[in-house]
């Protein structure tokens, strides 16, 4: 079990990471890149479980370390390309513009993402179908506002029942919200799990 804390002066984020009871690799990941203008950050499922599910979503991560100034659209269409020959992946990736408060996001398979805002409103986009695997895959991103207060959640597929809105809504803290979670999952794992929560300050 991971769990990881990335505290900013414009964002707090905690992430949760499990691998399958069972699996010496977990599957998924997760990354967080800030600088000062944007952050970028994104979680990655390698199709399957194990060490080539690990190794695909190993070499999504290297590239967006590698193309984080780029469009949240070039990033993802620069690890579909990295997957030939590789298991493949899905993937949610968000960069936020601090100054222009816009979170961008794109997707690709079944990562889950919902934005949280301040009046309690929530934006919640449908995944779009497929996976990265180096075929010619479509690509499209869409741009979000957010205010200080307002909240995020992405999460792999393995995490089945996700933070409820109540507790997104009202938490103190992502690191406060991590735990909770983690009482509720800390346990044997039935699928990589990747939870990662973040918050706007």
């Amino acid at each position: 079990m991971m769990i990881k804390h990335y505290s900013y002066d414009q964002i707090e984020i905690a992430a949760y990471q499990e691998a399958k009871s069972g699996k010496a690799f977990c599957g998924d990941a997760h990354l967080v890149i800030k600088t000062e203008e944007y952050l970028v950050c994104a979680v990655i499922d390698g199709l399957g479980s194990g060490e080539w599910a690990n190794h695909s979503a190993e070499a999504a991560m290297s590239i967006i370390k590698d193309t984080h100034d780029k469009s949240v659209e070039e990033i993802v269409q620069a690890c579909n390309l990295k997957m030939v020959n590789k298991r493949g992946v899905v993937l949610t990736i968000v960069k936020v513009d601090f100054e222009r408060q816009e979170l961008w996001y794109c997707n690709v398979g079944n990562i889950g993402f919902v934005l949280y805002q301040p009046d309690k409103t929530m934006v919640q986009p449908f995944p779009v179908r497929g996976y990265l695997s180096g075929r010619m895959q479509k690509v499209s991103s869409t741009c979000y506002r957010f205010q200080p207060g307002s909240a995020f959640v992405m999460y792999s597929d393995g995490v089945v029942v996700r933070p409820s809105n109540k507790m997104m809504l009202t938490m103190n803290s992502p690191s406060s919200q991590i735990d909770k979670f983690v009482e509720v999952y800390g346990r044997e794992a039935k699928d990589d799990i990747t939870l990662v929560i973040g918050q706007f300050r």
